[in-house]
């Protein structure tokens, strides 16, 4: 095997000693090269990781969102129907109220319209009665002056 090493011209000490530098140069990439973008790959997928995450959370955060807008509107609508229904009947109640008291109001003024003019009818059956009286009396005097002048 000597005689091998000598003619292809090896030096076993020039062997140890390049594979001694490719240590120490495997070595130093390994602490300044691959350990760093290990790192750097490392940092970079747990930021991936995370706004993944991120994301998810903000997609089931605007699902909620929409849930609770959704069940706010239908809720407004709600009261809003039961504030309408209930100032219908308000409304409804109060025009009852008036047509009532307006009715009421007509009848009474129906009534003393009605004593009003039975009051009328007997004062002019009065004036009447006593102004047939005066006709009564005056048409009797003139007959019996017409009478004592014959």
């Amino acid at each position: 095997m000597q005689e091998l090493i000598k003619a292809f011209g090896i030096d076993w000490r020039l062997i140890v000693i390049q594979v001694f530098n490719f240590g120490v140069l495997v070595g130093i990439l390994w602490y300044f090269l691959y350990t760093p973008v290990l790192k750097m790959l490392s940092d970079r997928a747990s930021k991936i990781a995370r706004g993944v995450k991120d994301a998810e959370d903000a997609a089931e955060a605007r699902k909620n969102a929409d849930v609770e807008k959704h069940r706010v509107l239908e809720d407004a609508h709600r009261e809003a129907s039961d504030i309408v229904k209930r100032g219908t009947e308000h409304a409804e109640e109060k025009g009852k109220e008036l047509l009532n008291e307006a009715q009421e109001r007509i009848a009474r003024e129906l009534e003393s319209a009605k004593l009003a003019a039975a009051e009328l009818k007997a004062q002019a059956q009065k004036e009447s009665e006593a102004e047939i009286a005066k006709l009564a009396i005056l048409g009797a005097e003139r007959v019996l002056r017409d009478e004592l002048s014959k």
